[in-house]
């Protein structure tokens, strides 16, 4: 069967993360990363799919884990375009002081998926509520760390197994309980990556994600290397 050749669609986007990784670190500090997540998906019916996903991150230059976090949560599909979900994040972080601390997290998404051939463009809106639980102070009461976050995301379908894709994020801080009156944009994500269909339901997934803070107190540039494995069910 005569192979298809790369579409320069493709080669543009990976040409775009290129330019994105080459722009010069401003931040005072760097960190090279790994985020590796289990994901489970279970089809109720056409329209209603639960999710389950489990993370565990490592950081200072992959010699120790600094997070774990386990996501429960839902997704409903409007029509063939729109879907919402909704999730709860249990996470424990590893904090300076060499103890580990638990944070909650609840956001809602709206996501708009368009499929035209063999590309697919995802817009994703979330609203993201976090609050600080056992092993943190009380000093920030029940207040909760609230951000808007918008993702953008662009894959080519190159056959039935690989599909490669270019996404950035953008997030906007809308209440910072450590900070009282300070909000705004501070970070920005672009991560380049493949899927890989490993058979009808399950994939398996690698990337690469470029993180830069800006407008934050001693901001940080992560390198992050990252792999997926999802489970799908219907």
């Amino acid at each position: 069967m005569k192979k298809r050749p790369v579409s320069k669609h493709v080669t543009i986007l990976f040409a775009l993360l290129a330019m994105f990784a080459g722009i010069p670190a401003f931040a005072q500090h760097s960190d090279l990363r790994s985020w590796n997540t289990f994901s489970f998906n279970y089809g109720i019916n056409k329209k209603l799919t639960l999710n389950f996903d489990q993370e565990v991150r490592v950081q200072d230059n992959l010699t120790r884990i600094n997070q774990l976090y386990t996501n429960i949560g839902a997704t409903y599909k409007i029509n063939k375009y729109v879907r919402v979900a909704g999730v709860y994040r249990f996470i424990a972080r590893y904090k300076e002081d060499d103890s580990w601390g638990v944070r909650n997290r609840l956001y809602g998404d709206l996501i708009v998926k368009l499929r035209p051939g063999r590309f697919s463009f995802v817009y994703r809106a979330r609203m993201q509520y976090e609050w600080r639980g056992a092993g943190y102070g009380k000093e920030y009461g029940n207040v909760p760390e609230i951000y808007w976050r918008n993702l953008f995301k662009a894959s080519y379908k190159l056959n039935d197994i690989v599909s490669p894709y270019f996404a950035t994020e953008i997030r906007f801080q809308l209440q910072n309980p450590r900070i009282p009156y300070h909000n705004g944009f501070d970070r920005s994500r672009f991560t380049g990556g493949l899927d890989i269909q490993v058979s009808k339901s399950s994939t398996f997934g690698v990337y690469y994600l470029l993180q830069k803070e800006w407008n934050v107190i001693d901001p940080e540039t992560l390198n992050v290397i990252g792999l997926e494995y999802t489970i799908s069910i219907d």
